[in-house]
């Protein structure tokens, strides 16, 4: 069996550092033969695991995601290659995979597209909803990442055949953060003591992450404790900005992008996400793996997977966060409960589970090709 991904590119994401962990593992199993195909190269970081594990990686030479040549030369290169399954993430790669494949008349593989986020700006466009109905009409199977995500879905598209749509949760590498050796934390800034206290948050400098939020909260708690900001993105700078204007520049540290990711969370005492949106919030829940206690904004995603009221705070409310974090590094023993309950949680986010379901799904795909 022949399984093309698409995605937009490997930049820093979610979605592509699903791709990262998942398609290894997925590779070779049941005789499935897994290449990647990326509307740009720009900004990739997420692509050093699928060559390591010898992965074709295919780049789009058109330079721009937005293009519309893009469909000309997805079809030949599908066609080309003779794909059983296009499997699809993220807008646009899903619009011109589907405008792509409707000219296929012959030999179509069978197309999945995986929707990763609740949030979906065009959904705020009545007239989009029927351009919307006939490019997710144009595939087998719609994944979502929570139920959530799938219920959402269904309301905007309101589509006739709803036994298309499935949820299969995304995963993570478990052992990578439960395993990973911690720093001493003056290895990350040399200024650091064993009295500094550390926050930390991952995630793209984009407006769905709501850094601000968090940056406000850092100001309002002691001196003591500092923030460590990973990843890279269009708002950083404004972020930045926002640091110096309100005093907190010494205690806010931009790492950027970073390969180590395991040992800083093993490293921190609080792991935050702020976000305005989420779909399935795997910074997160690569938090509670490494055994760090978690906060999040209450929105759909990140509610699903903490749910304990302890652990969520008024999206954009820097002040309740604030307390929230305070709490978290005074009372140890409220830490160890929910250190508990991530613990039990998080074994059911294992990317050798999302890798067996998606397995299970391609071939149900395939053998419904094969039935008479």
């Amino acid at each position: 069996m022949k399984v093309l991904h698409v995605i937009n590119s490997l930049r820093s994401g979610g979605a592509e550092k699903l791709l990262e962990d998942l398609l290894p593992r997925m590779k070779g199993q049941e005789g499935i033969q897994i290449e990647v195909l990326l509307l740009t190269d720009k900004g990739n970081v997420f692509d050093k695991g699928l060559r390591e594990a010898g992965i074709p990686i295919y780049v789009v030479p058109l330079k721009s995601v937005y293009n519309p040549l893009n469909i000309f030369y997805l079809r030949r290169h599908i066609l080309k290659n003779k794909y059983d399954i296009v499997h699809v993430h993220l807008f646009p790669a899903s619009y011109w995979v589907a405008l792509a494949a409707r000219s296929i008349l012959s030999g179509r593989p069978k197309l999945i597209f995986t929707e990763h986020s609740t949030h979906n700006r065009r959904r705020t466009k009545k007239y989009l909803k029927t351009i919307e109905r006939f490019v997710y009409s144009t595939y087998d199977k719609v994944v979502s990442v929570v139920n959530q995500v799938q219920e959402n879905l269904i309301d905007w598209l309101n589509p006739t055949d709803k036994s298309k749509f499935t949820v299969i949760e995304n995963g993570i590498d478990i052992e990578k953060f439960s395993l990973a050796e911690p720093y001493m934390k003056n290895k990350i800034c040399k200024t650091f003591s064993d009295n500094t206290k550390l926050v930390c948050m991952v995630g793209r400098f984009t407006e769905s992450k709501d850094q601000a939020t968090l940056i406000k909260a850092i100001a309002k708690l002691p001196e003591n404790v500092h923030l460590l900001l990973i990843g890279d993105g269009p708002l950083r700078e404004e972020n930045e900005t926002l640091c110096e204007n309100i005093g907190v520049s010494e205690r806010v540290h931009f790492l950027g992008f970073r390969e180590d990711v395991p040992r800083i969370l093993k490293t921190v005492d609080v792991v935050v996400l702020s976000s305005k949106w989420e779909g399935l919030p795997l910074s997160l829940i690569e938090a509670m793996a490494a055994g760090k206690p978690v906060i999040g904004s209450n929105v759909q995603g990140i509610v699903d997977v903490l749910g304990n009221k302890e652990m969520v705070f008024q999206m954009g409310d820097s002040s309740e966060l604030a307390k929230k974090i305070f709490s978290l590094l005074d009372d140890k023993s409220t830490c160890n409960i929910l250190l508990e309950e991530n613990a039990k949680k998080v074994a059911a986010y294992s990317v050798k589970y999302t890798a067996s379901r998606y397995l299970d799904l391609y071939k149900e795909l395939v053998s419904d090709d094969l039935k008479p």
